[in-house]
Formats: C-alpha cells, sequence, structure tokens
C-alpha cells in the first residue's frame, strides 16, 4: 500500500484519503477525453504514432486523437478555379501537382511547396515551359489554362504570338539548328520550343518608280526589287542601304555609275527611268553642261589633258555636253574687287569684253602720293592659252596695270599729273600694246580709264582741293555767264522773229483788206449794173421807148434810194435835220395870206 492510501482514523482523514486515491484517476479521464476533437472541413490533424509511422485525419466530425501520440493541427489549402499546387512527397521526394478548384487536403508526408496561378491562355497566347528534370521544352498555346508539369517552369511567362496583316511578315529562328524561316500574313504565329521570333517587319512597299537593294546572307548575293509591289525578306535576307528612286535620264540629265565588279565607270544616256543594277552604285546625277555662244568652259580628264568647248565655235550658236567619265570641269579662282585681294570661283569662263576695277597708290615726280580708282577694260582671246598659262587672269591684269601706272605717274610732277592725266594714263595703256605680256595670256586689254585720284597726305589733299575748288568756281562763273549771253541771244532771236512775224501780219491783213474790198466792188458794180439793165434794157423799152426818159427815171431811182438810206441812217441815231424847201419841195398855201405868194418851208426839226 502505498503512502498516499494509508488510511486516517478520523472522519477527515478519511475523505482527504479517498480524494487522494481518485484524483489520478480523474486527471487520466480528463486526458482521454480531451483526444475527442470536433474538426472543422479545412482542419487536418498528423499523428505520429508510437511505431514512428504518421496518419492523417482529416475533418469534418468528431475525431478522437490519442493525446498520449505525437499530433499536428494544420489547415488544408483551398485552390481557386485558376490555381494549382505543388506538392512534394517527403518519403520518396516526388513531387505532384494538383489542380483546383479543390480543398488540398495533403497525405501524411506530403508538404506544400507552392500554389500558383495557371496560365490562362488567350487565343494569340502561349507558354513555354521547360521541364527542369529532362530539360525537355515545349509550347502551350491558347485557347485554354494550362498547368505546368511538377518539374516545369516558364521562364518567359504568357506570350503574344505575332498577328501578321497582308502586308507584314516575321522571322523565325530555331536557336537549336540555327535554322531560319520567314511567315508571311495573313495569320497568327506561334514559334516552336527552341524557336524566337524577331520583331514584326512590315513589307516593303515599293511604288512604281522605286527600288532597294536585298543581300542574301547566307549566300551573299545581291539583287535589286523594283517597284510596284510589296517585298518580304526572306529569313537570311537583309536590305542594303535606303530605298531609292528610280532616276529620270533625259536631254537634260544623265546619271554617272560606277561598276563594283569591273571598278569602271559608265555614263548612262539612254532616254528613260534607270535603276541601278546589283552591284552598280550611282556617283553623280549630271545635268547638262549648256555653254552659251559668249562662254567657254575647260574639262579635264584623269591624265590632265585639257578639252575646251567654246560656244562661239560651229555655228556660234553655243554648245552642250555631259560630262565623260573620269572627266570634270576646271574652276578657276579669279580675283575681283578694287583691291584684287578677294576671289571668286569660276567655271564659265565670259568670252565678251569684262572690266575690273582698280584702286592703286602711286607717286608723282615730286613725291605726292595719290590714289588712283578707275577701270580696265579686258576679254579673253585665246581660252587654251590662258588656261594653260595663268590660273587667275584678273589677278594680272589687275598686277600688271598697276605697275605700269606706278611706272607712268613717278615720270610726271602733280601739276602735269592734274593737267594731262588722262593722256598720261592713254600713253602709258598704248605702250603696253606693244607687249607680249597679255597676248602670252590669251587676253587683251582694251582700255584703261582713271575716273578718280586723291591724294594721300591730309595736307596735299587740302591744298588741292582748295586749287579744284577754286577750278570749279572759274568754271561755274564761265558757265553762268555763258549762260547769261545764251539768254539774251536766245531772247534777242525771239524778239526778232516776233517782229518778223507781225510785219507778215501786216502784210497779210492788208492784202486780205484789198481782197474783200475787191470783191464787195464787184458785187456793187454788178449790182449797179444788173440795176441800168432794168431801166436802160430792152425790158423797159416797150413801157417807156424813150431812152432819155428811161434814163431820167434810172436817175430818180437812184436818188430816191440815196435819200432813204441817208433818212434810215440819220433816223437810227439822235440827230438834227435842216431840210431846204428845194429838198422838200413843199408850198404852203395860207387863207390870211392868200394874196402872196406861197413861201418855202424854211427848216424843219426832227
Amino acid at each position: 500500500m502505498s503512502k498516499d492510501c494509508l488510511p486516517v482514523k478520523t472522519p477527515k482523514g478519511r475523505v482527504v484519503g479517498c480524494m487522494v486515491v481518485a484524483l489520478p484517476s480523474f486527471i487520466l479521464l480528463i486526458i482521454v477525453l480531451s483526444g475527442f476533437q470536433t474538426l472543422q472541413p479545412d482542419d487536418q490533424v498528423v499523428v505520429e504514432t508510437a511505431s514512428g509511422e504518421r496518419e492523417v485525419v482529416n475533418g469534418p466530425g468528431l475525431k478522437f486523437i490519442d493525446p498520449f501520440q505525437k499530433s499536428e493541427f494544420r489547415k488544408a489549402t483551398l485552390l481557386g478555379p485558376l490555381q494549382y499546387a505543388l506538392i512534394e512527397a517527403k518519403l520518396s521526394g516526388v513531387p505532384r501537382v494538383e489542380a483546383g478548384p479543390q480543398l488540398l487536403q495533403l497525405g501524411p508526408y506530403d508538404e506544400l511547396v507552392s500554389v500558383s496561378q495557371k496560365f490562362v491562355l488567350k487565343e494569340d497566347e502561349y507558354v513555354r515551359l521547360v521541364d527542369k528534370e529532362t530539360g525537355g521544352i515545349h509550347v502551350e498555346r491558347g485557347s485554354k489554362n494550362v498547368i505546368p508539369g511538377p518539374t516545369e517552369k516558364s521562364l518567359e511567362g504568357v506570350q503574344k504570338a505575332v498577328s501578321l496583316s497582308r502586308y507584314e511578315s516575321v522571322r523565325v529562328v530555331n536557336e537549336l539548328s540555327g535554322e531560319m524561316r520567314t511567315e508571311v500574313g495573313e495569320k497568327l504565329v506561334f514559334p516552336g520550343p527552341f524557336e524566337k521570333m524577331d520583331a514584326k517587319q512590315s513589307g516593303i512597299r515599293l511604288s512604281q518608280n522605286e527600288w532597294i537593294r536585298i543581300r542574301d546572307k547566307a549566300t551573299g548575293e545581291v539583287k535589286v526589287e523594283r517597284g510596284e509591289k510589296i517585298i518580304f525578306l526572306n529569313s537570311t535576307e537583309s536590305v542594303v542601304g535606303n530605298r531609292g528612286t528610280a532616276i529620270e535620264v533625259n536631254r537634260q540629265q544623265a546619271v554617272l555609275t560606277l561598276s563594283k565588279v569591273t571598278g569602271q565607270q559608265h555614263l548612262i544616256t539612254e532616254a528613260g527611268m534607270f535603276i541601278p543594277g546589283p552591284y552598280e552604285e550611282i556617283i553623280e546625277v549630271q545635268q547638262l553642261v549648256i555653254v552659251e555662244p559668249h562662254e567657254a568652259v575647260a574639262v579635264r580628264d584623269d591624265h590632265g589633258a585639257f578639252t575646251f568647248h567654246i560656244g562661239s565655235d560651229g555655228q556660234g550658236q553655243g554648245t552642250s555636253f555631259f560630262l565623260p567619265p573620269y572627266n570634270k570641269l576646271m574652276t578657276m579662282q579669279w580675283s575681283c574687287g578694287t583691291t584684287g585681294l578677294e576671289k571668286k570661283n569660276v567655271t564659265k569662263m565670259d568670252l565678251r569684253a569684262q572690266y575690273q576695277t582698280f584702286n592703286y597708290e602711286v607717286r608723282t615726280s615730286d613725291n605726292v602720293r595719290l590714289r588712283l580708282e578707275g577701270t580696265i577694260f579686258w576679254r579673253v582671246t585665246n581660252v587654251a592659252k590662258m588656261v594653260r598659262a595663268t590660273s587667275d587672269p584678273v589677278g594680272d591684269i589687275w598686277h600688271r596695270a598697276r605697275s605700269t601706272l606706278i611706272q607712268a605717274v613717278s615720270q610726271s610732277s602733280l601739276s602735269v599729273f592734274m593737267k594731262d592725266f588722262n593722256t598720261i594714263v592713254k600713253s602709258a595703256f598704248e605702250s603696253e600694246t606693244a607687249n607680249t605680256f597679255y597676248v602670252d595670256r590669251g587676253v587683251e586689254v582694251q582700255s584703261m580709264e582713271v575716273t578718280r585720284f586723291e591724294c594721300v597726305d591730309k595736307k596735299t589733299a587740302e591744298v588741292l582741293q582748295e586749287i579744284i575748288q577754286e577750278t570749279t568756281n572759274r568754271i561755274n562763273r564761265l558757265q553762268a555767264q555763258e549762260s547769261e549771253n545764251d539768254v539774251s541771244a536766245a531772247k534777242l532771236t525771239s524778239d526778232i522773229m516776233l517782229e518778223k512775224q507781225k510785219t507778215e501780219l501786216i502784210r497779210t491783213r492788208a492784202e486780205n483788206a484789198k481782197l474783200e474790198a475787191r470783191v464787195q466792188g464787184e458785187s456793187a458794180g454788178l449790182s449797179l449794173a444788173k440795176g441800168a439793165a432794168t431801166f436802160l434794157g430792152p425790158a423797159l423799152s416797150e413801157v417807156v421807148p424813150d431812152l432819155e426818159d428811161r434814163l431820167a427815171l434810172y436817175k430818180l431811182h437812184q436818188e430816191l434810194a440815196s435819200k432813204n438810206k441817208d433818212t434810215a441812217s440819220l433816223a437810227s441815231g439822235q440827230a438834227t435835220l435842216f431840210l431846204t424847201p428845194q429838198d422838200m419841195n413843199l408850198k404852203l398855201q395860207m387863207q390870211h395870206q392868200q394874196s402872196q405868194p406861197p413861201r418855202a418851208l424854211r427848216g424843219v426839226q426832227l
């Protein structure tokens, strides 16, 4: 009997002894009852037996879990429709995949490695899966859900297939074999397990006059494709350079090409649209070189020989040509400007008369420095001789003329130069005509003119200006006097002409008056003659047979007409008329003086 169960004599001691005996049983009962567990659907208990094996107890329900065995509670994994779980068996090490949707209850020796999303592929999507155990690769295309195998993994994820339109293409390269292929639309292109797709490319659309050069990397062959069409490159083809446009060859334009096979240049002048061959390179597009009748052009070949095209040759209507291969137009640098230091490029030489201005500093014999400004007129007479003799004929003329003027001015004093500078310059110019300097250079100097000169020294220039001013004033006064004289002479000439015209007017008026009087006299005489013929002619002879009576009648008619005319003149104005009895031919009869004879009327006031 144990010490814990010794009998106790007192009642209280008896109770304590019983409790000591029942307490372990009660504890054991509690432990046994604690083994009953209510498990939910997602509960799971892993129990390790006494033999070392593992068992699982899955919910739901009331389950007895031996409390004297080692146990582990864990939750089941709920997998959705688009999920899958990777599980590894600890005893065998073999992994497996469980796809959703499900409530995943693991086995006693299973371990959940991961829960991942399925690959949901659309119609134009794919995924490349690599088996890490075997190294195998396969491609899954949409549309579907893809669950990788236990040892499979996607390194790239879901990829888009290449959708090609009618004008697009894509190159597919097999990275295992190196084989390449080109897919041309319209389609969806999926790569194989070991294939890689380049970016899709649009087809090369060539219009009617466009071309493109293509090289095959496998064979090295080069070809030229010309429009109008769409070009799709093969897997080994690539475009060389940029697309080009055909060049129109006509009467005004030609094309110079270089053959990369022979290395020779060719000038294409045949009219049409020119497109180079696979191994041809366009060096330049040449424009027709037009040479006017007054121009000349020098052409130099690769051996240095010159050919001259002169527009005045032949019919003198100019010429035109294309530069042959290996030939270039010769460009010369001619001096220009008054100082002769500036240069200009000259390709077409003008054969007409030209001028070159100059600005020289010279000294007179009395050591006065002058600056001369003027113009040299010259022209090209022999193109071949000029090209071979000098590269700057204008510069040669400028410097030669400068030397000539310096020499000529140095032999004259300032006063002599100011008086006869034109003569001095002309003499210097004429002295150069006998020199072969210009002839050897194929040019001709036609004239040399000094248009302005001034003193370089300020004080001398002031004195010269005073002299010039005084001379100018004298010339102005002479000009003013000459102008006054011209005005006076012009006035006198005008007065003389006016008087002559007055004389002519008087003479003309007199002649007109004489002519008018003559006409009036003739008219009056004719009227009188007709009147006399009326009274004296045969028309009145039958009524008044006696000629003297008809004459007296005509006389009376004329007197009455004259008096009527006088009376009308007097009546038209304010006048007093005195009439005698004889004029009136009146007799007065008075009753109180009947015995007296009638007296004539002495006067009548009107």
